[in-house]
């Protein structure tokens, strides 16, 4: 398909209270996307007033217009910060977003972070997938309708697209600009910005990674990096004691003192996280079960109804 000629407008909300980084990462991805050095976004900055605005880390932004229903611009980008809580209250903000989920055509409604509150503030998340900043777990009890998943990294259910937070939002700009224009365009961004070009796993994923990296010693961190890269490996108590140097009774207290689980709830923890990015990708249900190290379906099915409390299927249908 030739998309030579493709350019998109983007009308990116600012607010007081913003994560910088929310409009400053996705934002930056989409300025580095070039094709023969021609850029394939522009940027609007609009707040709720067209009024400047202040950035939670202090920054003073300007706003190029107000947020309005008339914008010509294709999409909508809402990022999260502390300001979220008091830019849902705003009514005519809500006007706004139900709008731009109303409009015909193929414009998208993009959310970074808790800015997926601010659309399920709207209702335009209802019925839909959607994910946040895990902080947010319970603010998003305030919406039922919202099928939420606050350990994707990313969701996208029709023209409405959430990220998890902060750094995942150049996440979902990568996978944007991969639709848009292409694997080429979106490898050179990723290479310009040093960042992968698709992480797979969730947050608790990433989570965990950062746990191993604060363990006593570098034992476990070295451990844990060695399962999320390979899950697919017997991940026995006694192979993880061998990899660590460990017997199995002290590699089960260092697990409980450091990661507050057992080596075996981590193993299928890490196996779940990366089963879902299979599934994300539609690879097939067995070769999933293989991939991700639980051999089988039943085994998969049995660790998704333990940590999710629902079928594989249900997950499918509601993520996939």
């Amino acid at each position: 398909m030739d998309n030579s000629g493709f350019h998109r407008t983007i009308d990116v909300l600012i607010f007081d209270g913003v994560n910088l980084l929310d409009v400053s990462g996705p934002v930056q991805a989409f300025e580095a996307a070039q094709m023969n050095t021609r850029s394939r976004y522009s940027m609007r900055y609009v707040s709720p007033d067209g009024q400047p605005v202040r950035a939670s880390c202090g920054l003073r932004l300007i706003a190029d217009d107000m947020l309005c229903v008339t914008s010509k611009s294709d999409d909508l980008l809402v990022p999260g910060g502390a300001g979220v809580d008091a830019v849902v209250q705003d009514k005519s903000v809500r006007a706004v977003v139900q709008h731009w989920a109303a409009r015909t055509g193929d414009g998208r409604l993009i959310s970074t972070c808790s800015g997926a509150l601010i659309l399920a503030a709207a209702g335009v998340l209802d019925g839909h997938a959607a994910t946040t900043h895990w902080s947010r777990l319970a603010d998003t009890r305030k919406f039922e309708n919202v099928h939420w998943d606050l350990d994707q990294i990313s969701t996208s259910s029709g023209r409405i697209l959430t990220s998890a937070g902060v750094t995942t939002g150049i996440d979902l700009a990568l996978s944007i600009i991969r639709k848009d224009c292409g694997p080429a365009t979106a490898l050179a961004v990723a290479r310009e910005l040093v960042v992968q070009l698709r992480r797979t796993g969730g947050q608790s994923q990433y989570a965990i990674h950062l746990a191993g990296q604060f363990t006593q010693g570098d034992t476990l961190a070295k451990l844990i990096e060695q399962v999320v890269a390979q899950p697919h490996l017997d991940w026995s108590l006694e192979a993880l004691g061998d990899v660590a140097g460990l017997n199995p009774r002290t590699l089960s207290r260092h697990f409980k003192r450091d990661m507050f689980m057992s080596p075996a709830q981590f193993v299928e923890r890490v196996r779940v996280d990366h089963a879902r990015g299979l599934l994300i990708e539609n690879v097939p249900l067995k070769q999933v079960a293989i991939n991700s190290g639980f051999g089988d379906l039943q085994r998969m099915r049995r660790a998704f109804q333990r940590r999710f409390g629902i079928h594989v299927s249900e997950y499918i249908s509601a993520f996939g």
